[in-house]
Order: structure tokens, then sequence, then C-alpha cells
């Protein structure tokens, strides 16, 4: 089936409809990341369903028998055992909360059973163990069983629970990402360098992130190998010997260099690219210098 590819940023401004949403999208590539920054941004709690080896009992509940000591029959009802578990979600019918089913499309088929009347499309009919549910936000995020990313998922998911959803598919935003990323480890020299060369060579952003950690605290080369292969971890290491070799000083004076030939000509070559702007440049000059220094390198200071 083909669905509409969406990027993170659309998917967080898709969730404030509060419609039905499933996305679809490659392992690491930020999809449970999303939902949590949609929820920490609006003041929402997740009520989390990891699919992957849940038995139906455990999403649908198992009937418990009670009696009551003044049914002189020994009356009996059913309660489920996740009215104690969720007892805070149930109790307010999800108000204020995500129910978030992730990796649904690792459930088995019978868990997937349990989720129509949980997940039904108008929400005074939905319903869980016996309570209503009509006022939470329903979200769930799985992977694509097409092959791309080397797992072998469970089942496909069945063409009435797809329909309870708006089904999207995640795309790659590599500017997104890039920027995100950047924020995090600006202390970094050369951080935009070493993000461009991951992304560009099939690095989820998940995984650059873990990467990056590892190069900002310099912890031993074979976990970044774990990561990222022999081969690109040369390409890391390489970049970082080539800032190592220049100190401090330097970097800074070549930054005045190239800004000056910039003013001058209107143009200046930095690495294989031609800048024509200072916003170009300030980018560029990014990747090794903090904020306040290239604020200083377009001042002009010392």
């Amino acid at each position: 089936m083909d669905f509409v590819e969406i990027t993170n940023d659309q998917f967080k401004k898709g969730l404030e409809t509060r419609r039905n949403m499933l996305v679809f999208g490659k392992s690491g590539w930020g999809k449970t990341a999303t939902v949590e920054e949609y929820a920490r941004e609006h003041g929402l709690k997740i009520a989390y369903v990891d699919m992957a080896g849940q038995l139906p009992e455990s999403i649908a509940g198992i009937p418990a028998i009670y009696t009551k000591e003044s049914d002189g029959l020994g009356g009996q009802y059913y309660k489920r055992m996740l009215d104690v578990e969720l007892k805070e979600f149930l109790e307010c019918e999800g108000e204020g909360w995500i129910l978030f089913f992730d990796e649904i499309n690792q459930g088995t088929p019978e868990s997937l059973n349990t989720l129509y009347s949980i997940t039904h499309p108008d929400p005074t009919m939905r319903r869980w163990c016996g309570h209503r549910i009509s006022k939470c936000q329903i979200v769930a995020c799985g992977n694509l069983s097409d092959g791309t990313d080397g797992t072998v998922y469970l089942t496909d998911l069945p063409t009435p629970l797809l329909n309870r959803f708006f089904c999207f598919k995640l795309k790659l935003d590599k500017r997104c990402a890039t920027k995100v990323l950047r924020k995090k480890y600006k202390n970094i020299p050369q951080v935009n360098k070493y993000i461009s060369v991951m992304l560009d060579n099939g690095i989820a952003p998940r995984d650059v992130d873990l990467a990056l950690n590892i190069l900002q605290y310099d912890h031993d080369g074979m976990f970044l190998e774990s990561k990222l292969g022999a081969a690109l971890t040369a390409k890391i290491y390489d970049i970082q010997k080539s800032v190592e070799t220049l100190s401090p000083t330097e970097l800074l004076n070549n930054a005045k260099t190239i800004y000056k030939m910039l003013k001058e000509d209107g143009q200046v070559t930095f690495g294989l690219d031609i800048i024509t702007t200072e916003e170009e440049l300030k980018n560029k000059l990014s990747d090794f210098l903090s904020e306040e220094e290239i604020k200083a390198v377009m001042k002009g200071e010392e």
C-alpha cells in the first residue's frame, strides 16, 4: 500500500489535529521521539503499549471473578487487570493522554484484533476493558515490511485496522535532523560535516546521535565502529584529525582571512563550495567556530 510521505515536522503538526495517526518509517528515524516531543510541548501524558511480544490478554485484560459478600448466591462479575495498571488513564477517559501503540506491526494477529474497539474512529465508541476512552488521542507507529532496513516484521496490518487511522510514511528530512543534532552537539568542531557524512551514508538520525555522543566524550572507537562500520568510522576520524591539526588561533585567523576575501571579491572558495553570501559563510564556519567567534570574525575583532 502506498502512503503519503511526511517529515517529522509534518508528523508533529498532524498530531495537533488530534486525529488517529499511524506513521510507518525506518527504525531510528525519530517516530517515537516525535510523539514524545509533541507530548512534552503540549503537557500530555503517554500511555505506552509496545506491541512487540504482547499477548492479547495483556492488552484486552484478563477476566477475574469477584464475589460480593452481600450476594447470597455468590454473585460474580468481571473485572480487568488493566483497571489497576491503567487506573489513572481510565478514570478520566484518557483526557490529557496520548494512547501510543509502538511497533504496531510486530503484534500478533490475535493482539491486533483487540485494538478495534480501542481505536474506533468515533471517539464516543471507543472502549478499553469496558471503559470509555473518548477523550484520549490515539497514535501508532510501525515499520514497513519492505525489507529495506533488513528487518522482517511479524505481520502486515489488516485493512479494517488501517482504516481506523490516517496512515503516513515518514521520510528523512536531513535539514531538520541536522538542525536538531547540530543544536544538541554545537560544542563539537565540524559537527555539520560529521552529520552530513553520516546521513549521506544512510545512517539513521538516532545512530548519528549516538555516534556524536561517542565523539563528544571520546569513547573507544569500537563503539563508533559498531554503529557506523569500519569504513565510515575511518572517514569520521579523518575529519576529526583535520580539525586537531589546527590550533584555535589558527582556525580563527583562517576564518578572518576567508571573510576578508569574501568582502573584497564578492565570493570565496570554501572546500568544494563557492560562497557568495555572509549567511553561507556563517553556516560553513559553524562547523568549527562558536557563535561568539563567528560574530567576532564578522565584526573584524581581534
